[in-house]
C-alpha cells in the first residue's frame, strides 16, 4: 500500500496531536514563602498641647497660649511598632533654662498616645516656653508656647 503525501501529512498531524496529549504535565512551582514584611518602626506623628486629656491621653483642646496657674499638658501621637523605647520631654523657658524634664519607657503595637505635664505651685513667669520631644535620644517633635497673665 502506498501513502500518498497528503495521506502522510494527515497521518503526522495525527501523531503529534497524540503524542502532544499524552505529553506528561509538569507539576506547577512550589508556592514561594512570602515573610511578612516587618512593621513600621516607631515614630512620633504629632505633639499637642492644651490645658486638659482624656481618658486617651490626648488633649481635649489644643492651645499654645496658657495662663500663670495652668496645668499645661504635652500629648505625644506615636505610630509604628517597638519593643522598648524611650520618650522624653524636656521644657524650657525663654533663653534655654530648663523648667522639667522627665522620661518615659513605652513599648507600642499601634498607634498610642503618651502624656507629660508640667505644674507649678506657685505662678509661671509670663513669657516663651517650648516643649522639646526626643525618641531614643534622638530629636523627634517640639512645640513652642506662651505662658501670659
Amino acid at each position: 500500500m502506498r501513502i500518498g503525501t497528503r495521506q502522510l501529512g494527515i497521518a503526522m498531524i495525527g501523531l503529534a496531536v497524540v503524542a502532544g496529549g499524552c505529553k506528561k504535565k509538569e507539576p506547577p512551582p512550589p508556592p514561594v514563602a512570602v515573610e511578612p514584611a516587618p512593621p513600621p518602626p516607631i515614630a512620633v506623628a504629632g505633639v499637642e498641647l492644651g490645658r486638659a486629656i482624656g481618658a486617651d491621653k490626648a488633649v481635649v483642646a489644643a492651645t499654645t497660649v496658657f495662663g500663670v496657674r495652668d496645668t499645661i499638658y504635652a500629648s505625644i501621637g506615636t505610630t509604628g511598632v517597638s519593643q522598648a523605647s524611650t520618650l522624653t520631654a524636656k521644657w524650657t523657658f525663654q533663653t534655654g533654662q530648663t523648667v522639667d524634664s522627665s522620661s518615659v519607657s513605652i513599648a507600642p503595637m499601634a498607634p498610642a498616645t503618651t502624656e507629660f505635664h508640667i505644674t507649678k505651685k506657685t505662678a509661671w513667669p509670663v513669657g516663651k516656653y517650648k516643649v522639646a520631644i526626643m525618641l531614643d535620644g534622638r530629636p523627634a517633635g517640639e512645640r513652642e508656647f506662651e505662658v501670659k497673665k
